[in-house]
């Protein structure tokens, strides 16, 4: 009799951790937990060791997938930039998760995101594919050919850094900051939108992160600030599409780094 196996998945955010524990990287996950991300090291790392022991009561683990919101070392398991959450620069943040289970692996959260929407969500019917998450930051991802496209460096698909205004980025225009001071940033996303298109001209774009999935950026503005400055009339008729899985995409996505 085959024994099952159980993931977990453990997304960090900007403004919340969420963790699920799938089975034999089937969905729906088996259990979930959602909490605030600390304000400081010492305290973020209390939570999150809270979290994991609890599951532990729960469940045994064969393998912990971490989608961390930045720039990673992949050699060193170590993750080198941390834009929302400066205190994260440098957490040897795979040592740290070694000590709950013997298999750990990390990612960028947006390719979390896009892995699971590719395998369980609104992604499965495309082969090129371009997704923004868009929460307290905006970060972004590339599915080239059926595969994820990382980069010399890793670092592939970061969005939130295309200088869209006056020498402003796309993340500092868009996103958390920028909607609780200014409201509705639909606009600008679009904009975003458009210049992924017009540089990737992909099958479909996804939107996933907390401002999609509370409706803070709203789809239709999008789709018609998109195709008002898409380029090409062909890629005008591009799906815009929302993520299906909801605010534990990215976590779910963690899990499925198992996935073979």
């Amino acid at each position: 009799m085959k024994t099952k196996k159980n993931y977990l998945g453990i997304d960090i955010g900007g403004t919340k951790i969420r963790g699920v524990i799938v089975d034999d990287i089937k969905f729906p996950p088996l259990h979930k937990f959602l909490i605030k991300t600390p304000n400081n090291k010492r305290d973020f790392l209390k939570a999150l060791e809270r979290e994991i022991k609890k599951f532990e009561d729960k469940k045994s683990f064969n393998g912990i997938g971490v989608g961390l919101p930045g720039a990673i070392d992949f050699k060193r398991g170590i993750f080198i930039k941390a834009p929302n959450i400066h205190y994260l620069k440098n957490w040897p943040a795979k040592k740290f998760f070694l000590e709950f289970s013997k298999k750990v692996l990390l990612d960028n959260d947006s390719r979390c995101f896009l892995r699971a929407e590719k395998i369980l969500g609104a992604a499965k019917n495309f082969k090129n594919i371009a997704a923004l998450t868009i929460g307290t930051g905006i970060g972004g991802v590339l599915i080239i050919n059926g595969k994820i496209y990382k980069g010399k460096n890793g670092t592939a698909g970061e969005f939130g850094y295309m200088i869209t205004d006056n020498y402003k980025t796309l993340e500092q225009l868009g996103a958390k900051k920028a909607y609780l001071k200014s409201g509705d940033r639909s606009k600008i996303i679009g904009i975003g939108v458009a210049n992924v298109i017009n540089a990737f001209d992909p099958d479909a774009v996804v939107l996933g992160g907390g401002g999609v999935v509370n409706n803070k950026v709203k789809l239709s503005v999008v789709k018609k600030i998109a195709r008002k400055f898409i380029m090409s009339p062909l890629s005008k008729k591009t799906p815009i599409i929302k993520s299906k899985i909801g605010e534990f995409s990215s976590a779910i996505g963690a899990a499925l780094l198992f996935e073979k």
